[in-house]
């Protein structure tokens, strides 16, 4: 019975480690695919900022037609949808939600929304795709039970986010604080072999990179630091509304809006389109994508974004999201959090502005997922700054409680709710009796 046990454990890693490999190759090509779409927009608009009226509404309106005729169910983040399938009882659902059909859809309808200058991100995408991969090595002689479903979807998050921004630590740790919520001893070695795999593939491949490259931010002790928790409040109340807002946007919307995006939802990506590309026109160019540039810049050199970056790419990333293209928040919301952190540097003479633009990244970013300790790990990985983990840790914590303030939800709990309310809708007391 042991040496069957021993089997048994042995098959799973196997099969975790290999479909954790092929997330790292697929993300690697996704990753260059992402890089040469946006170059193409930069490279078609440079130059020539009216043909961004043109290609952002046509373009928007398109992915939006192809999500819905043949590829549906892979508009929005994918995370969202990766974390419905850990409550799904239904295994068949879980396969509808992670097919492989979803997964191409989203590989190829994303790069198709970087191509026309959408505010979105890759990660979201890379985690469903993580997932779907890991669903489908599953399936490969191992008897089908929610706890493994379970483990295999937990697993393809964490590989996903390491993936996508070449941080395992932070991999493990969405997976465990955000999409588990819990911490479980066996959960957590599987969780782990997935993202050790999947960042050893990018190593091998890519190399050593942190994602925004090497902050040399610090904050000495000093009166500044009595502006850490201003920014860290400021940007969770505007990650908590940012987040509210995703989550029921019927509410905040005008009622013609609605109308138009229920009834109309072609016509009303259109629309969202031409938003983002006056936006764009706005801002110069700055808030298509996502503003990695930007971003990387105020990080790694102390370039000061200009003083309306922030609520620019806020309102874009918000057109970008309710339009129904596939994309993810999560590299946007990071630029957002930079955006709001070297507002301080205009406003005080002395801020240093790759310190506060981490503070603001952790603060906005924070109040967006409500994961502290993700948000943390996430800022600090990626710009390999470990002298700004307690700074950056504090403006995680703050922003998390003041965005519950506003949000009473972590965005997506509560938007992997809404769609499993759609997929798996509970029986009423009424039905339950009949079917007795």
């Amino acid at each position: 019975m042991g040496a069957i046990i021993g089997m048994t454990i042995l098959k799973r890693n196997i099969i975790f480690i290999l479909a954790a490999i092929i997330t790292g190759l697929i993300s690697i090509l996704f990753g260059i695919g992402v890089v040469r779409a946006s170059a193409l927009f930069a490279h078609l608009t440079t130059g020539h900022e009216w043909l961004a009226f043109a290609l952002c509404p046509v373009g928007f309106a398109l992915i939006v037609l192809l999500t819905r005729r043949v590829f549906p169910g892979a508009q929005g983040s994918g995370i969202p949808q990766a974390m419905a399938g850990l409550n799904m009882q239904d295994h068949n659902n879980v396969d509808q939600v992670l097919s492989l059909r979803i997964a191409i859809g989203k590989f190829l309808l994303t790069l198709m929304g970087f191509a026309v200058g959408a505010s979105i991100g890759k990660e979201g995408p890379t985690v469903q795709i993580g997932c779907a991969v890991m669903n489908l090595c599953g399936r490969i002689g191992m008897e089908r039970t929610h706890a493994l479903q379970r483990l295999l979807i937990l697993a393809g998050g964490a590989a996903g986010i390491t993936c996508a921004f070449n941080a395992p630590v932070a991999g493990v740790v969405f997976a465990i604080e955000e999409m588990a919520r819990s911490f479980d001893d066996r959960q957590v070695r599987s969780i782990i072999f997935a993202a050790c795999a999947s960042g050893v593939t990018l190593l091998l491949v890519l190399g050593y990179h942190p994602y925004f490259g090497a902050s040399p931010a610090q904050l000495p002790l000093s009166p500044i630091w009595l502006l850490v928790p201003l920014c860290a409040v400021l940007g969770g109340l505007a990650g908590g509304l940012f987040a509210r807002i995703l989550i029921a946007p019927a509410r905040v919307m005008p009622r013609l809006i609605n109308q138009l995006a229920q009834n109309q939802p072609i016509a009303f990506a259109a629309l969202c389109g031409l938003g983002l590309a006056i936006l764009g026109f706005l801002s110069h160019g700055q808030i298509f994508d996502a503003s990695y540039g930007e971003a990387r810049a105020a990080l790694t050199s102390g370039t000061l974004p200009p003083l309306d970056f922030a609520p620019l790419k806020f309102t874009a990333t918000l057109l970008s999201y309710l339009s129904g293209i596939p994309g993810g928040i999560f590299a946007p919301s990071l630029a957002i959090g930079v955006g709001e952190g070297t507002m301080f540097s205009y406003l005080v003479p002395g801020v240093p502005v790759a310190a506060f633009a981490m503070i603001g990244m952790a603060g906005y970013f924070a109040g967006v997922v409500q994961a502290p300790l993700t948000a943390t790990v996430i800022v600090i990985e990626m710009t390999s700054d470990p002298a700004m983990t307690v700074p950056v840790g504090i403006a995680a914590i703050l922003g998390t409680l003041s965005s519950r303030l506003i949000c009473k939800q972590p965005v997506y709990h509560a938007m992997a709710q809404q769609f499993l309310r759609v997929i798996e809708p509970k029986p009423s007391p009424q039905s339950a009796e009949d079917a007795i």
